[in-house]
């Protein structure tokens, strides 16, 4: 049974008075529908696109970092990621051009690279642009072969100084036209650089690290500035892979196979089908290998190509027995981004990085 309720009778408000008050507050009541769609649209791209930058979502491409910070007084190296003391991880980057001809080989000091850059060049031969860091000693770095300008936006976007024995004519108009580009050009007549009686011109140009600080120190040339990626303990960012070779579509002599080493947790590389080593019969090995898928065309009768190193597209990163599709993105002047396709920073592991620019690459369990 209802019970009727007893004292003052609510008396509802008639029809002509909601109007009323709600023309007297119709401000108040707009602002706050306003409020109440914008806070419902943020929440929304929250839950589907996740916490955006300033969450630093990072992505080892295989599992979430548990830290990427480790407290013993060291810093990581802008290109490698190795912890050294902090006066010595931001220093100036040494890029040498080195022809990977097969009238080359053995090549001198890539071993001892922290970045490799490897793209074709005419004939469907490959030509590296090996990056070292000042903290590094390399006895002897070679052959140095000539400038493109794919190699150009490279080295400009590390802010490094960048050796190399004459170019292209696009590659040495774009030199000319950069402002502070910090360039070594044999042809020029430096004197930075030697030439071996023991190899034929013109793979006999030769240079090493002692040199290349000289020609810092001549010049006043200091560490200028690039966003480095994130590097993460080893021990941390991975679980090991069954991706065990990956092969590279380069022609011939020049193809390449990464195979993935569980015990040293690194790839040995393969070239033409043989063990890749250098002149001092050290082996080539890589921490991390990145792919990256971009446009190529040839530009004249020969040979020398166009390589779009701006804008996006599509790349895969190689470690620790994994493989992971992931974006590259770079704008003019700035090195590159690497990112999960939902957007999150790829985490690279401490040591270095050969970059091939290819077509899609093919890797497997078993090889």
């Amino acid at each position: 049974m209802i019970k009727k309720k007893e004292g003052k009778k609510i008396q509802v408000p008639s029809l002509s008075q909601m109007e009323g008050w709600v023309k007297r507050h119709w401000l108040y009541l707009a602002i706050g529908a306003f409020i109440v769609a914008v806070t419902s649209v943020v929440l929304l791209v929250y839950a589907v696109f996740g916490a955006g930058d300033g969450a630093a979502q990072v992505e080892t491409g295989f599992q979430a970092p548990t830290s990427t910070q480790v407290d013993d007084g060291l810093a990581p190296r802008w290109l490698d990621g190795i912890r050294v003391p902090e006066e010595e991880a931001k220093l100036l980057p040494r890029a040498v051009m080195i022809e990977n001809h097969v009238d080359a080989r053995p090549l001198a000091g890539i071993a001892d690279a922290s970045l490799v850059f490897e793209a074709p060049v005419e004939g469907g031969i490959t030509r590296l642009m090996a990056v070292f860091d000042a903290s590094t000693t390399v006895p002897l770095i070679g052959p140095v072969r000539s400038a493109r300008p794919y190699y150009v936006e490279w080295a400009q976007a590390l802010d490094a100084l960048y050796a190399h024995v004459g170019g292209s004519p696009e590659a040495l108009n774009r030199i000319g036209g950069l402002v502070n580009f910090r360039n070594l050009d044999e042809m020029a007549g430096e004197s930075y650089f030697w030439r071996s009686k023991s190899r034929p011109a013109p793979h006999n140009v030769f240079t090493n690290s002692e040199n290349l600080a000289q020609k810092a120190d001549d010049k006043n040339w200091s560490a200028g500035e690039f966003e480095p990626w994130i590097f993460i303990p080893e021990e941390e960012g991975f679980k090991p892979g069954d991706i065990h070779a990956i092969f590279i579509p380069f022609d011939g002599s020049y193809k390449v196979k990464w195979v993935y080493d569980t015990e040293s947790n690194s790839y040995a590389r393969y070239l033409g089908g043989r063990r890749d080593q250098d002149n001092k019969g050290s082996k080539i090995n890589a921490k991390n290998i990145l792919v990256i898928q971009t446009e190529q065309r040839t530009l004249d009768d020969v040979g020398r190509l166009f390589i779009r190193t701006t804008g996006r597209g599509k790349a895969w990163y190689f470690a620790s027995g994994n493989a992971k599709e992931v974006v590259w993105t770079r704008e003019p002047g700035e090195f590159y981004t690497i990112k999960t396709p939902d957007g999150r920073d790829v985490a690279f592991l401490p040591g270095n990085t050969w970059i091939e620019i290819a077509s899609l690459p093919k890797y497997e369990p078993d090889f």
